[in-house]
C-alpha cells in the first residue's frame, strides 16, 4: 500500500509540475493521472490488510502492471492533449490496462493448486 501512495504523489507532483508550464492548457487526464494509483492501488491494498486478506503473487503483480499501464495511459493521454496532437497509440493503454486487471481479478480467485 505504501507503493501506490508514493506512486500517488509522485504523480501528484508529476501532473502539477507539468500542469504549471503548459502555459494554461488543462487535460483531465492529466489532472487526474494520480487517481489510478491511489483509487486502484492503495484502496484496494487497502481493503484487503484491513480484511486480512493476501491475493496471490501473480494476481498481485498483474494488478500493479494493470494500474501502471493506465497511470501511464493517463500521463501520455495528458502529455499529448496538453501538446495539443493526436497519438492513435494511446488509445491501446486503455484496453491493455483493464485486461490486465481483469486477469489479476481472475488469478486472485483461482484455487491454490492452479495458482502460478
Amino acid at each position: 500500500m505504501k507503493r501506490y501512495l508514493i506512486c500517488a504523489a509522485c504523480c501528484a507532483v508529476f501532473s502539477g509540475i507539468y500542469e504549471a508550464f503548459s502555459h494554461g492548457v488543462y487535460s483531465v487526464y492529466m489532472l487526474g493521472l494520480c487517481l489510478f494509483p491511489l483509487l486502484l492501488g492503495a484502496l484496494p491494498a487497502l481493503i484487503l490488510r484491513l480484511s486480512r486478506r493476501e491475493a496471490a503473487h501473480a494476481a498481485r503483480r498483474l494488478w500493479a502492471a494493470g494500474v501502471a499501464t493506465l497511470a501511464m495511459g493517463s500521463a501520455m493521454t495528458g502529455v499529448f492533449e496538453i501538446y495539443g496532437s493526436p497519438a492513435p497509440l494511446n488509445t491501446l493503454y486503455w484496453p491493455v490496462g483493464a485486461a490486465l486487471l481483469a486477469a489479476a481479478a481472475i488469478a486472485a480467485f483461482l484455487p491454490e493448486k492452479a495458482k502460478f
